[in-house]
């Protein structure tokens, strides 16, 4: 491909999810560029790319919303496939990595300032493993494992792992969702698309009428709520007591004495539901772990360029 300019840059930079993708351009720490895309306004990452990229590119890392297997990946949310040395011949680029996007955010955590946080639960910071939960258009998990001077993050795809009821309501909804999908994964309850699920099984419970229409049912949820439409209060707390569920779950199993982070694009639009109660209540209910539960730090990451800051990072450390 020839390119008009004479520039190279150091680092090209992409957050690939099932909504937006987010591509800069950083010359070592600085921001040079950078441009937002949707995504299912593309057939495939090339065709975004071929519009952002006017240079030639010394490395590259892209944070991907799906499970890497050696240098490809197929999108878990969207129909694309992605292969690291077919993208460095097609765009003159010298090295392309792929990353999990919810590792990429483990590996953005150290970059975050204090503002970038907003703490749920101040609990009692200790050196340890810590979680990343980013609900979003899927449900993304990583671990960051302490060897005793860092942080190392890792992937997972344990927003794919059962959902566990934890009442009647809750296995009503399981039933609902079973109906529809057969395995009822974490995913299909703590997501954008999940909180839809509960909006519309409270309809059908007869809780009121639909009022909302047209495909960003999820975003109309969280901003009825907030202004006080009562269905979309009670879908977003029952989403908040979901979501600290899953959170104090997975805290245990990466025995997250570090503190959780909750990223993603959720989390930070609806902070004041997850600050009334519900989701906490929801994280510390594990019987005779509660103790262990209320001693861990739980942050809302309001950053939501927290997977462009880890793939940067990733990227020089590589």
């Amino acid at each position: 491909m020839a390119y008009r300019q004479e520039v190279k840059y150091m680092f090209l930079i992409g957050d690939i999810g099932g909504t937006k993708v987010h591509l800069a351009y950083f010359d070592q720490d600085r921001l040079v560029k950078e441009e937002k895309f949707p995504s299912r306004h593309a057939s495939s990452l090339d065709e975004i790319l071929e519009k952002f990229i006017d240079a030639p590119i010394e490395k590259s890392c892209l944070a991907i919303a799906g499970p890497i297997r050696g240098r490809k990946v197929r999108l878990t949310n969207l129909s694309w496939e992605i292969d690291a040395d077919q993208l460095e011949k097609q765009h003159s680029i010298s090295k392309v990595d792929l990353i999990n996007d919810v590792e990429a955010s483990g590996w953005g955590i150290r970059s975050l300032k204090p503002q970038d946080l907003l703490t749920l639960n101040s609990g009692s910071l200790q050196p340890g493993n810590r979680a990343v939960i980013a609900a979003g258009t899927g449900m993304g998990i990583s671990g960051l494992y302490w060897d005793g001077k860092q942080h190392l993050p890792f992937a997972s795809e344990g927003g794919h792992i059962d959902f566990a009821p934890r009442d009647a309501v809750d296995k009503q909804l399981w039933d609902y969702l079973h109906k529809k999908y057969g395995h009822v994964s974490l995913e299909r309850v703590v997501s954008g698309p999940g909180l839809e699920h509960l909006y519309w099984f409270l309809i059908e419970k007869g809780k009121s009428k639909s009022l909302l229409e047209g495909e960003e049912i999820p975003k109309l949820v969280v901003e009825r709520g907030l202004a006080g439409d009562s269905l979309c209060q009670e879908a977003l707390r029952w989403f908040a007591a979901l979501y600290g569920a899953a959170a104090g779950n997975i805290a245990l199993q990466f025995l997250s004495h570090g503190g959780v982070y909750l990223a993603g694009g959720i989390a930070p639009k609806m902070a004041k539901i997850l600050q009334q109660g519900q989701f906490l209540q929801a994280f510390v209910d594990k019987g005779r772990m509660q103790e262990v539960l209320q001693q861990i730090p739980v942050h809302v990451v309001l950053n939501e360029s927290l997977p462009l800051l880890g793939a940067l990072e990733y990227c020089q450390r590589n």
